[in-house]
């Protein structure tokens, strides 16, 4: 009688680790589920209208790519009153970030945060639209906003569930060991 109970209970305790186990995210299904809603939302150019009336901005044009291994691409263009168009293209591995939020008051604003100089910034030379110089930077706050064919077609709380997701992998990202070059003596 004991000896069932006890291989009841371990059946038990094992049934419910392995229940556990199967619902926990991994790192590389987190990069899957990411690349899959770019590919479905982000391709899309969204047009964005500032709000203020301070802004210098009549509009900001975004497109965002999910590229090969774990890169993101986001194109920023941001069409000045008097005209002119500035082009950002930011490139980023997801196994780079360190820390993701979004700006208060905004579901889709998203300030990305990588070790040292992992977010590549380029500009787009308006009369020529051929990229620039690269720039390093470690840190860029852009738009991923997700559209497609109408906003209404979107799925619930996308952006929130995003954000959730990149989260997850900058937490992973940094409990990695960090490996830097070690200075020879």
């Amino acid at each position: 009688m004991i000896t069932k109970k006890i291989s009841q209970l371990v059946a038990g305790v094992s049934l419910m680790v392995l229940s556990l186990n199967v619902n926990a995210q991994t790192e590389q299904s987190t990069k899957d589920w990411i690349r899959q809603k770019i590919e479905k939302y982000g391709g899309t150019e969204a047009t964005y209208k500032p709000q203020s009336k301070g802004a210098t901005e009549s509009s900001i044009k975004y497109k965002t790519f999910y590229y090969g291994g774990d890169t993101v691409k986001i194109q920023e263009t941001r069409v000045l009153t008097g005209g002119k168009n500035i082009t950002n293209v930011y490139t980023f591995k997801i196994s780079d970030l360190t820390d993701v939020s979004n700006m208060s008051g905004s579901n889709d604003v998203y300030d990305f945060k990588t070790y040292k100089n992992k977010v590549i910034l380029r500009q787009i030379n308006s009369k020529t639209n051929e990229p620039q110089s690269p720039y390093y930077i470690d840190h860029v706050r852009t738009k991923i906003w997700f559209v497609s064919g109408t906003e209404f077609t979107k799925e619930d709380n996308i952006e929130q569930r995003l954000l959730k997701a990149l989260k997850f992998m900058a937490g992973i990202n940094n409990a990695k060991p960090k490996t830097e070059n070690k200075e020879a003596f």
